[in-house]
């Protein structure tokens, strides 16, 4: 379903924030991603879910190359994946 291979993120002209990202994520598996403030948590899944292009590597979501998909098909992907943020506030009077 979510395949990395080689991934790395670059703001700009500056250095690598995110570097040699490998992994993948099998269909109906159920991930959590922890770790220390600034560690790039939110940086890999706004990588995940194409809010961000990688620098370089490759980004491979439902058996397809993301970097060759239009902007509709990419609309289509988004609605397959589901994300919950640890502080997230869905009715604001709740």
């Amino acid at each position: 379903m979510v395949r990395f291979e080689n991934v790395g993120l670059r703001y700009g002209m500056g250095p690598e924030v995110l570097k040699d990202i490998n992994f993948s994520i099998e269909p109906r598996s159920f991930q959590y991603l922890t770790g220390p403030s600034g560690a790039g948590k939110t940086t890999l899944m706004r990588l995940i879910l194409m809010a961000l292009k990688p620098t370089r590597g490759l980004v491979n979501l439902f058996g397809q190359d993301v970097s060759r998909l239009d902007g509709s098909t990419l609309t289509t992907f988004r609605r397959r994946m589901g994300v919950v943020f640890q502080d997230f506030r869905l009715l604001d009077h709740l």
